[in-house]
């Protein structure tokens, strides 16, 4: 069964009771109870979305979404918010959102890469969320914004927001409450950062609590993959999509997942890749953005990327894509 924190049903229900808007309709057709929201751990999504639903009739004039937004910290994801808290840089707390995300909650999808210009998350729905997948954007991106504002201690006006919803009536409120510039009717809902944000030391760095989070999301990461799926796949794309060349290598990646080389290697076979494929599929979608983007020349790009020389760069390029460099640059 699908559940998600109780979190963000706990600020409806406490945003109502401080306006003295009576709480108990929030409880019709679900299985909870204002004691056992209060007092319980996840909840029933669907449960959850009933809420949410009625919260929004009952509230009125709010923007719901933003008032979750403005009130939601890191920690409400639970272990995973609890390390990207702790995470030494904001690009290493959201590699750590990417790789663990559906471990807080199953249909949404967080998926970041890197770009000229810093870094682009995307935010991805497993299912028709309906009527109620505004709310879950505006709480996403207001998180986002917050996580990444503390993180640098500074307010970063120059991200971009894009927006997968036609532009309301109201869209003035998403040019306040978002500090950047914002547009809609976009093909998913994405979020530019820029790359001055990205390497900033994090003063809430702590190194041991920021490898016991790692231990804790490995061996949940490890339990989901014993179920379904094909979660170190998804792990290792994501540090990979993500980090500036040279790209870590297979021990620096088990060492942060707490396995050893062979053991990684074999769940990566168990999962029919290996590393070698997900570091050369990485670099070849790294090389495309600069034969597309920039006027480097292949021995540039080849010494960005880490080869030892164009060659290499040549030869890998061709056996991934089919052609050459230069040939996909004139495409």
């Amino acid at each position: 069964m699908d559940t998600i924190s109780p979190v963000y049903a706990r600020l409806i229900m406490r945003e109502l009771e401080r306006r003295e808007i009576e709480s108990t309709p929030l409880f019709a057709g679900t299985v909870l109870s204002r004691e056992e929201l209060i007092g319980g751990g996840d909840i029933a999504m669907a449960d959850f979305l009933r809420i949410l639903r009625t919260g929004d009739r009952l509230l009125g004039d709010e923007h719901l979404g933003f008032m979750l937004g403005r009130n939601t910290h890191v920690f409400a994801m639970g272990q995973v918010g609890a390390g990207m808290a702790v995470a030494p840089s904001l690009r290493e707390g959201l590699q750590a959102l990417e790789s663990f995300a559906r471990l807080h909650v199953t249909y949404i999808d967080i998926r970041a890469r890197s770009t000229m210009q810093g870094l682009t998350v995307t935010i991805l729905y497993d299912r028709d969320t309906g009527d109620v997948e505004r709310f879950h954007t505006e709480t996403a991106m207001l998180l986002l914004q917050q996580y990444m504002e503390t993180l640098t201690g500074m307010s970063v006006d120059d991200a971009a927001y894009r927006l997968a919803i036609p532009e309301p009536d109201n869209s003035e409120d998403y040019a306040n409450a978002l500090h950047g510039p914002v547009s809609f009717d976009a093909g998913v809902n994405e979020l530019d950062i820029p790359q001055r944000c990205l390497d900033v030391p994090s003063p809430f760095y702590h190194p041991e609590l920021w490898r016991q989070a790692q231990m804790i999301l490995s061996r949940r990461l490890k339990e989901q993959s014993e179920s379904a799926g094909s979660p170190y796949t998804q792990h290792i794309l994501a540090l990979l999509r993500t980090s500036e060349p040279p790209l870590p290598e297979l021990g620096e990646v088990a060492f942060d997942l707490h396995v050893s080389e062979r053991t990684l290697n074999r769940r990566l076979q168990a999962e029919n890749t290996s590393f070698r494929q997900l570091k050369s599929y990485a670099l070849a979608g790294r090389a495309k953005l600069y034969l597309r983007r920039t006027n480097y020349s292949v021995e540039a790009i080849a010494e960005e990327l880490g080869y030892k020389d164009a060659a290499n760069f040549r030869r890998a390029f061709r056996k991934s894509e089919g052609c050459s460099p230069i040939e996909y640059r004139q495409k």
